[in-house]
């Protein structure tokens, strides 16, 4: 299969498949989306530390998906158990598969909190949530290194975007869905907990997860690839920090991790604590700034193609970091002044299009194409380790800063400003990103 031209009718169906997968996936994130995590949490009284934990722990858990590599390269040398159930497509199915069925436990934790008290609920939720992501992301290693196979360099930027574009119509309906769901359930059964419509939420998403598999257990597994069968994991995991245009690639992500934790508890419970901003709201914004990206993916993958990764991607890391700087200006006032606000920064976040297309292109153009696992694996390791700290970080900073200061709205306000500044600092790091070599576009 790896020696199909793009133009084969194989390729064409694996490309169309990947799409499927994404869009599928997407709908289901989409119901259980980290916004309804997290506002269930709260409405179990979780606090800032518990919030974080929410956030910190899918990036804690991502740690062992160095590990993935290692599976799937032991699993291509055996040839009937290995090859059926470690190799780097069965690996991605199962992944995928068992991350949507330990979702059911997040019904199970609400269910728990309601009778045995708050502790108790809030710690199966982060223990499913982070178990969930642990899966989750060691399906995404093989995923990845699977697509990079499919998806041709020459028009790699491209077919990354398309993919993008269609998670993000699925997310946007995932969003619709989930709002649409808890408004019936709150009319429908007034008198019930008001925590049963978002775990209601929840167990459908989980459902959609797992049926998002479907398109790839169809889909042709390259699997005579060199890629499918990584050659000394461990060692090249050390190759791809020593590589300098990799590591530019990890240094950037760990800033922009770094910088983006800070701010990640706060963010999640400033409109909600100060600014009574509901979840169906929260969801709808969440909803209008996937509308936002999918509009601007088609354009991002041209203009990271002709503009250049470094220009395009520097730009767009200055634009979303702006977010922050309008949480810091949504301060409670005219029943105008915070909603406008909040939608300036989820405006400014329509950048992430470019940022987070222009990243999934550079770090399987980046990596060596006939063992490129172990590259995405230290990639998305690195970034997850500096964002869980962040992040835990963050929730300790909002927690402290909240007691300290004369108000609340101070002890945000702070936190919004450091975010502000972390953020617009990464920007020197994307500057100074390689574009891809000749060799890369092939």
């Amino acid at each position: 299969m790896n020696r199909l031209r793009p133009s084969s009718a194989a390729r064409r169906r694996a490309i169309c498949l990947s799409y499927a997968n994404g869009l599928l996936w997407a709908i289901g994130n989409g119901l259980v989306s980290s916004t309804l995590v997290t506002y269930l949490a709260l409405q179990l009284g979780a606090k800032g530390v518990a919030i974080s934990l929410i956030i910190a722990a899918p990036r804690v858990a991502g740690v062992l998906r160095l590990a993935a590599p290692a599976v799937f390269a032991w699993g291509a040398q055996r040839r009937i158990a290995g090859r059926y159930f470690c190799g780097r497509k069965p690996l991605c199915l199962g992944g995928y598969v068992a991350s949507g069925l330990i979702l059911v436990l997040i019904p199970y934790a609400a269910i728990q909190a309601s009778r045995y008290g708050t502790g108790w609920g809030v710690a199966v939720l982060v223990l499913s949530w982070g178990a969930y992501h642990l899966l989750e992301y060691a399906a995404t290693v093989a995923l990845w290194s699977w697509l990079g196979d499919v998806y041709p360099r020459a028009l790699r930027s491209r077919l990354v975007a398309g993919r993008e574009r269609w998670k993000l119509y699925g997310r946007v309906f995932g969003f619709a869905a989930s709002v649409a769901l808890t408004v019936a359930w709150e009319v429908g059964l007034p008198d019930s907990p008001r925590w049963t419509p978002l775990a209601a939420s929840a167990s459908v998403g989980a459902l959609l997860l797992i049926v998002a598999a479907v398109p790839l257990a169809v889909m042709p597994s390259w699997s005579h690839a060199p890629s499918a069968r990584p050659v000394a994991p461990v060692r090249t995991l050390l190759v791809a920090l020593a590589d300098r245009r990799y590591r530019k690639l990890l240094m950037y992500s760990v800033s922009f991790a770094l910088a983006n934790g800070l701010t990640a508890a706060a963010q999640g419970l400033y409109p909600w604590r100060v600014l009574g901003i509901d979840y169906h709201t929260m969801v709808g914004l969440r909803a209008g700034l996937g509308a936002g990206q999918a509009a601007l993916t088609r354009s991002s993958g041209r203009w990271l193609q002709r503009l250049g990764v470094r220009r395009v991607m520097t730009a767009a890391q200055l634009t979303v970091a702006l977010g922050p700087l309008f949480f810091w200006l949504a301060t409670p006032g005219p029943p105008w002044w915070a909603p406008a606000w909040i939608i300036m920064a989820y405006v400014a976040w329509i950048a992430y299009a470019p940022l987070n297309i222009g990243l999934d292109t550079l770090k399987i153009s980046y990596a060596d194409p006939s063992n490129n696992a172990p590259y995405v694996a230290v990639y998305y390791t690195v970034g997850d380790l500096a964002n869980a700290a962040a992040t835990l970080l963050g929730g300790w900073l909002c927690d402290q800063f909240i007691s300290a200061a004369d108000s609340s709205l101070a002890g945000y306000g702070w936190l919004f400003l450091i975010g502000w500044a972390a953020r617009t600092a990464v920007a020197g790091f994307a500057w100074r990103l390689d574009e891809p070599e000749p060799r890369d576009r092939r």
